[in-house]
């Protein structure tokens, strides 16, 4: 019986020719490839955590908020994960235009679980954390006074909510000032959640939408743009060897890139690199406003972080998937452009207004 050349077969054939063609374009289409960064190594020694280091949690007003010190150059913000509804405080009642009442679902615990996974990587150093623990129908932290927290009628005096605001920002710029002291250099991560059909992570460098839709060149030429961005501290220190382009949403310089190379579509990146006209986008809040680098000699820099209800309210081997790239891409940034070795945080004198 005559042997049957599987070569000749037509069906093979055509499955060599399609793997072929594959093969092709993975080679040389950039796009047919899946770019996973190579997970980033810290050489460092484990950190001594001694009694001076080892420092537990400080609350303020009725345990509203929390601060917890680290040893890193990056603060990590909660306003909107809280879980207290006490019957004693009214919900607010203001009409602004942009009063929103809801929480940012699961954003504590994403904080929490992130920083944990960061501590890791940097072998026991913790980033900073600030967490804001009354629901977001309460107090409001990443507004102005007047708009998150409500006073009360006739009264001339703090209300509990304008306490709890005070406590909130209070750790907020004493962790921004020890990071200055201690580190020359740092970043603030405030995470959120959003609704947006899209479902793409959002990262909010105070530039609108306006702004993200012009071209790479003419966000490099108008020095205007970087200056009012809330990473400017960082293009002034890498202008001499990266563009603010590539800072915002390049493929190998920026946050956005890190994560979209991970598979999770985000804007600005270099594949998103600004919203479509019908697509919204949450471009920074108040914190990132007023903490970011936009300012002054300010050097602390800040990016608003959006997640999608996807990746907040997915099943949980999605969302430990994402946690775990999600804390390897951040660890990536700030070794790359804030961490500088050095350990330690010392305890801080805080004043908590409205308290003796």
């Amino acid at each position: 019986m005559a042997r049957v050349n599987p070569l000749r077969n037509p069906k093979i054939l055509l499955l060599c020719a399609v793997f072929s063609i594959f093969i092709f374009l993975f080679i040389v289409v950039p796009e047919f490839q899946n770019h996973f960064p190579i997970p980033i190594s810290v050489d460092v020694e484990p950190i001594q955590l001694t009694s001076e280091l080892l420092l537990e949690p400080i609350y303020g007003y009725n345990n509203y908020s929390e601060f917890i010190q680290g040893h890193l150059p990056i603060i990590i913000s909660i306003p909107h994960g809280g879980h207290l509804f006490p019957d004693n405080i009214p919900d607010r009642k203001q009409t602004f235009p942009s009063v929103v009442k809801s929480n940012d679902i699961n954003t504590q615990e994403i904080g929490r679980e992130l920083s944990d996974l960061i501590t890791k990587t940097f072998k026991g150093r913790k980033p900073y954390m600030i967490v804001n623990h009354l629901g977001r129908s309460k107090l409001d932290v990443n507004r102005p006074l007047k708009e998150g927290a409500e006073g009360i009628p006739g009264i001339n005096i703090p209300s509990d909510t304008q306490i709890a605001w005070s406590d909130y920002h209070n750790f907020l710029n004493n962790a921004v000032e020890e990071i200055e002291e201690r580190f020359g250099r740092g970043l603030l991560i405030d995470i959120h959640g959003h609704g947006h059909p899209e479902n793409y992570i959002e990262l909010g460098y105070v530039l609108s939408s306006e702004v993200l839709l012009r071209s790479d060149d003419i966000l490099n030429l108008d020095p205007t743009i970087s200056a009012g961005s809330s990473i400017r501290s960082l293009y002034i220190r890498k202008q001499s060897t990266l563009s603010f382009a590539e800072l915002l949403r390049g493929k190998t310089a920026s946050l956005g890139g890190r994560l979209q190379s991970y598979g999770y579509e985000t804007i600005p990146s270099h594949v998103h690199k600004h919203p479509l006209i019908h697509e919204k986008y949450f471009h920074g809040g108040y914190s990132v406003q007023k903490y970011g680098s936009r300012h002054g000699e300010q050097v602390i820099d800040a990016i608003q972080i959006e997640l999608p209800r996807l990746l907040r309210l997915g099943n949980n081997e999605l969302r430990g998937q994402f946690l775990t790239d999600f804390a390897e891409s951040l660890s990536w940034f700030v070794k790359e452009y804030y961490w500088k070795g050095g350990q330690g945080s010392k305890r801080l004198t805080i004043d908590i207004p409205g308290r003796s």
